[in-house]
This record gives structure tokens, sequence and C-alpha cells, in this order.
């Protein structure tokens, strides 16, 4: 592939490109961006307040005035457009966002990658069949982060389609040693039931009662909190940075994912076993 111009890379609003709050896609852009091939084509743009950003091809797509009678999708896009108006794009990715790809199709003649983190049918702008066939004949490409988001969103269409997208995993970095371990226990996650924090809590407080020697952790945060976890031998250490996750897990002997949603990827399960955790889901 020659690259003639400029690739951009669209984040989702929410999505945090930092190293203090960078999640599931966030980390997946970053990774896959590390290979210097096409550095000095290729921008990541995203919102955030923080400095401390991933990748040093970032730029903050900040938008400080928000408009209460125009939607955010709108004006992300409007200002992504006042920043590259002036540039050669040739291929715009965008991560986890229809409505983007929607909205700037109109704006902008490019290439178009459209990916897929999430449930497509619970995301405006892919829910219904007909929206999804629309994409499909609009979009340049698809890709999806599993098998599973991929099944999602080819449902109730010719099963033939499918063969016009494709899946990249997510990935994480081999280590060449395993680290020494300690008797940890450790959760990541939301705190609450659709990711299995009740079950965590029934079973981690028996564990912990019958083996004085172990200790638990809970990796994560939860706004509307009603599950608590009251041990001596257990802690809470809140949302970490990604470095940190990666830190403790290297030290963890068991780690628990027991989601009880359909998981997209369940990437902490990847990162749990590559460093050498025995790992629940």
């Amino acid at each position: 592939m020659i690259v003639k111009g400029n690739i951009a890379t669209i984040l989702p609003y929410k999505e945090n490109y930092t190293f203090s709050g960078a999640q599931a896609a966030a980390l997946w852009v970053s990774e896959f961006f590390k290979n210097p091939r096409y550095k000095n084509f290729n921008h990541i743009y995203g919102n955030t307040n923080s400095k401390d950003f991933l990748t040093k091809n970032y730029i903050n797509n900040n938008i400080k005035n928000k408009n209460r009678f125009q939607s955010t999708t709108n004006e992300y896009c409007n200002e992504f457009y006042k920043l590259t108006k002036d540039k050669n794009i040739d291929i715009i990715e965008i991560h986890n966002r229809p409505t983007v790809f929607i909205n700037l199709k109109k704006k902008i003649k490019a290439k178009y990658i459209l990916y897929f983190h999430n449930d497509p049918q619970k995301m405006k702008g892919s829910k219904s069949i007909n929206e999804r066939l629309w994409l499909l004949n609009n979009v340049d490409k698809l890709i999806f982060v599993s098998k599973w988001t991929q099944k999602k969103f080819f449902e109730g269409l010719d099963e033939k389609l499918i063969n016009d997208s494709e899946i990249i995993y997510p990935s994480v970095n081999k280590i060449k040693h395993l680290p020494l371990k300690k008797n940890y226990i450790t959760f990541v996650g939301k705190l609450n039931e659709s990711k299995g924090y009740d079950i965590f809590k029934n079973a981690v407080l028996k564990i912990l009662d019958k083996h004085k020697n172990w200790k638990a952790f809970s990796i994560g945060n939860e706004e509307r909190r009603q599950i608590y976890i009251k041990h001596s031998n257990h802690k809470e250490l809140g949302f970490l940075s990604h470095k940190k996750v990666i830190n403790h897990l290297k030290k963890t002997k068991i780690a628990i994912v027991c989601s009880k949603w359909e998981e997209p990827f369940g990437r902490t399960a990847l990162e749990a076993s590559s460093l050498g955790c025995a790992t629940i889901i």
C-alpha cells in the first residue's frame, strides 16, 4: 500500500487518548500505530483535557464552547473539518461511531474505514438492518475487533456480505520471562453486576476467610455503587492507568474477569493471560 496523502484516525468523542485515562479503544489504536511505517502520514484525533498523550501523532480536537443547540457529534465533526480542511487527507479511519462517518462523508471526499469495538446493533447509525446495509454500500472498509462484533453487524443480512469485512483483534506485547507472582487475586473492571462484581464478592469473601495468606484487590470504579467488599485482606485500588494495571497484574496469581454481559472482546483477560495469571472469565 502506497500512501500519498494523510491518514486521519478519529476516536470516539469520550475516548481518552492518554496514559492516565486510556481504555480499550484508545489502547487498540495506540498499539496499532506504534509501527513507524506511516508515522509521517498518520495523525490521531480525539478530545481530552489531559496532556499525557499515548503517542506523539495525536491532535486534540477540543470543543471548548459546546453549543447546546447542536449535537456533540455535529460539533465534533465540524471541529475536525476545521482542523483538517487545508490538509490532503486520503484515508479517514473512524472508530466506533457510525454517525461520525455519516456526518463527515457529506463534507470530506476520502476513503473511509469504519471500526467497530462494540455491538453495532446498539450504536446510533447501525442499529437497523437498513442502516447497516447503507454502511456496507458506502464505507470503503469495515473492520471489527472480534468475531462477535462482526457477527452482530451481519445479523439479518446476506451471509455472503461478511466477506467484505475483516477482523483485527486487540494485541498485547510478548514478555520473555514470567514475572514473580504473589498470592494476589485481582478483579479488573467496573464494580457492578454487569461485570460480575457481585459474583466476585461472594466468592472472594469465602476464599479470604479460608486462606489467610491470600489478598484480593479490586481495580475499577462505578459512579452508582451498590456492591462493596469489606474484608481486612481486600483492597480497592480505584481506577488506575493502563500501565499501573499491567504492573499489578504482573504480581497477580489469579485474575478475575467474570462479565455477565456479552463482551465484544475481553481485553483484560487477554492481558492477564499474557502476564501469566490464572485467568477466570
